[in-house]
């Protein structure tokens, strides 16, 4: 079966990612911690994770205003935790493309493609580039987040297309891979890292280490 779009995953996929490694490492320096930065980053993942699939709904920067001071307690830290719930926004409000994002885009040439991301509007209006896609679908507009289903039958319904049809590439195990195959879609995890798949985690139908691999899989 033809593939007739692809979706693709924004943080990490598309926009770079790396500095939001400032948070656990601004805690951890700022409070003079003896625990890994690692210890501090797992944490306050675990506890986003846990946020993001929770009812109601709410923003990113609810949610990081709400387990950003929970992951101070977690290591005894009395401190406000109001300049870490910036600096996420800082760092993913500032945002560059990576090298081969618009080429590979451009690329696509007759299969549509669309941008499938957990983020808020206030992400959304940073995204200064002139996006060759169809069509971007956003956590605040859709009221959930990835893995969640709701956000890939979105883009199904805006491209109308069946699941089937659909490639979604993305970077996260659980968002990307996890998600896009429970809500049927054929999926190309891009593991830039060479990193070994979490068990948990049905195979990919591609792996592919950079977006330049992607236009062969079409």
């Amino acid at each position: 079966m033809a593939i007739k779009a692809v979706t693709f995953d924004a943080y990490g996929t598309l926009l770079r990612n790396e500095d939001l490694m400032l948070i656990p490492r601004r805690i951890v320096a700022d409070h003079g911690l003896s625990v890994s930065i690692d210890d501090v980053l797992r944490t306050w993942i675990d506890l986003y994770f846990e946020a993001t699939q929770q009812l109601p709904f709410r923003t990113l920067r609810e949610i990081q205003g709400q387990i950003l001071p929970r992951v101070l307690r977690q290591f005894a830290v009395p401190a406000d935790a109001a300049p870490y719930v910036d600096l996420f926004f800082q760092v993913t409000t500032k945002v560059e493309l990576y090298p081969e994002t618009l080429e590979v885009l451009n690329a696509l040439g007759h299969v549509r493609s669309a941008i499938v991301s957990n983020a808020d509007h206030e992400h959304l209006a940073t995204w200064n580039f002139e996006w060759p896609v169809q069509l971007i679908v956003i956590s605040e507009a859709v009221r959930a987040y990835k893995p969640h289903p709701l956000m890939f039958r979105r883009a199904l319904e805006q491209l109308s297309l069946q699941p089937h049809e659909v490639l979604h590439v993305g970077d996260s195990e659980v968002d990307d891979v996890k998600g896009a195959k429970a809500a049927g879609l054929r999926v190309a995890w891009l593991n830039r890292t060479g990193r070994s798949r979490r068990p948990d985690v049905p195979p990919p139908d591609f792996e592919i280490r950079d977006l330049t691999e992607l236009p062969t899989l079409l």
